[in-house]
């Protein structure tokens, strides 16, 4: 960059490297070249290879990066988070229960997650386990259907994910209604055929929900766009153009 095209790296350029190096799993360059930093990392830094971390189910890795975060923004509620699927996919239950205490302690609130999809020029916005949308029964009949054709091509819930020590059924029920499946449910029931599906998220997409939606772009045959809180995901013939990186 410097050598060819006069440009100093600065730190989000170092971070970009971090962030291509976590995708290809290796961890330690990563950890090197914030070592060498000729700056201070900042959080989002931090959160690449916190990130990185998660994918790659590193817990002590991401311990280290979510401690540092935790320094320069004590208030970030989305790091706890990604901290907490790692301690929950390894079965580590009581730092689950830590880091919700620390939340509760320091006044810190996980928000909210909500979708939304527009059908007919309005808006129809979804919870997890929404029950207040008049379809509602019509959008989780459908959702029970897709599950089904789902298991036929392979799908496994990521019940992993669920942060709380229960039983496998139970969590695959928690996961089955999260918002953005609400929402491209309803907008593939409503949204005529070759048409996308446009869904916005306020929230990044959890790792079973991406999954899902891969799987029903397959089954159905239709292009489904989600945008959550990191980027844009375009999920076509169950594939999505993230990569599966996010």
């Amino acid at each position: 960059m410097n050598q060819d095209y006069g440009i100093t790296a600065n730190s989000k350029h170092y971070t970009c490297m971090i962030d291509l190096l976590g995708r290809a799993g290796r961890l330690d360059e990563a950890q090197n070249v914030i070592k060498n930093m000729p700056f201070e990392p900042d959080a989002a830094t931090w959160g690449a290879l916190l990130g990185a971390s998660r994918i790659h189910g590193s817990t002590e890795l991401g311990e280290k990066a979510a401690e540092m975060i935790f320094k320069m923004e004590p208030n970030n509620a989305g790091m706890y988070v990604l901290l907490s699927n790692l301690y929950a996919a390894s079965g580590r239950w009581r730092e689950v229960g830590k880091m919700r205490l620390k939340m509760r302690d320091t006044g810190i609130r996980k928000v909210p997650g909500y979708s939304w999809v527009e059908v007919q020029n309005k808006i129809h916005t979804f919870s997890v386990g929404d029950s207040i949308h008049p379809e509602r029964d019509t959008i989780y009949a459908y959702l029970e259907e897709l599950d089904l054709w789902m298991k036929r091509d392979g799908y496994v819930s990521a019940t992993k994910l669920v942060l709380h020590d229960v039983e496998e059924e139970e969590k695959e029920h928690m996961l089955k209604y999260h918002s953005e499946k609400l929402a491209v449910a309803f907008g593939i029931l409503k949204i005529p055929a070759g048409r996308p599906i446009r869904v916005m998220k306020n929230l990044r997409v959890c790792e079973d929900c991406h999954t899902v939606i891969k799987h029903i772009s397959k089954i159905v045959g239709r292009l489904i766009i989600l945008r959550d809180s990191n980027r844009f995901h375009h999920f076509s013939g169950g594939v999505c153009s993230c990569g599966d990186y996010w």
